[in-house]
């Protein structure tokens, strides 16, 4: 049934886990500042993959997870201890799965679909995840860009997975929640299914995939009935 159907590649951070849901740890040492310092956290972890790449320079997203928080807290005028800040790292590797992740899947795997993750996140903090999630259970396994030395959106990740999944990058779905992976994904020759967990539009930078959809049991529907 593999070769017949269609793979399907998903984003991590915000597509299968809340890296929002981070707020529930920084309530635990910084209450009144926790719901600012997770979206700066998580934008600043963003915009330093973003630069570091389009400088041609590398740095495992661990790293650049760390630097992000210490940007965060400066931006807030806040500090805190290597023991506060290691917390935080460990609970990054910890997150909340999304209430829909596991019977999209179930519906998923149940098609026959093959499936891997494929992250920005290092192997150091994939696998971890992946177990304290229970994801693995429905994943073949996954796929870090740190082998590639560069970030999403670059057209190398993307030919990376197609490489390791030994398959024509026009037969890998990606699915992620990040308008910016999904024009990454397009750009590269990949197909991609958006899943909009904000409710909002689309970015201006290219047009939006034909397959958008809310929830992954959404994406289940859709891909088992295609347009």
């Amino acid at each position: 049934m593999h070769a017949m159907t269609e793979a399907l590649a998903f984003d991590m951070y915000g597509t299968l886990v809340d890296p929002i849901g981070i707020t529930t740890a920084l309530q635990e040492v910084l209450p009144e500042d926790a719901d600012r310092l997770a979206v700066l956290w998580r934008s600043t972890q963003l915009e330093y993959t973003f630069r570091l790449t389009a400088m041609g320079v590398y740095e495992d997203f661990e790293r650049v997870t760390r630097k992000a928080l210490d940007h965060a807290l400066a931006v807030v005028g806040r500090d805190l201890g290597q023991a506060a800040k290691d917390m935080l790292m460990g609970r990054y590797n910890d997150l909340e799965r999304f209430i829909d992740v596991a019977p999209g899947l179930d519906r998923l795997q149940q098609a026959g679909h093959p499936m891997v993750v494929f992250s920005n996140g290092s192997p150091r903090m994939l696998e971890p995840l992946m177990a304290a999630t229970g994801l693995d259970r429905w994943f073949d396994g996954y796929l870090s860009v740190d082998p590639v030395q560069a970030f999403k959106p670059s057209p190398r990740t993307y030919r990376y997975v197609a490489e390791q999944l030994n398959r024509p990058i026009g037969h890998i779905r990606l699915i992620s929640s990040n308008p910016f992976d999904i024009s990454g994904a397009r750009t590269a020759g990949m197909s991609a299914a958006w899943v909009n967990r904000s409710g909002g539009p689309f970015d201006t930078l290219g047009d939006p995939p034909e397959v958008i959809v809310r929830s992954l049991t959404e994406l289940a529907d859709a891909l088992a009935h295609p347009a």
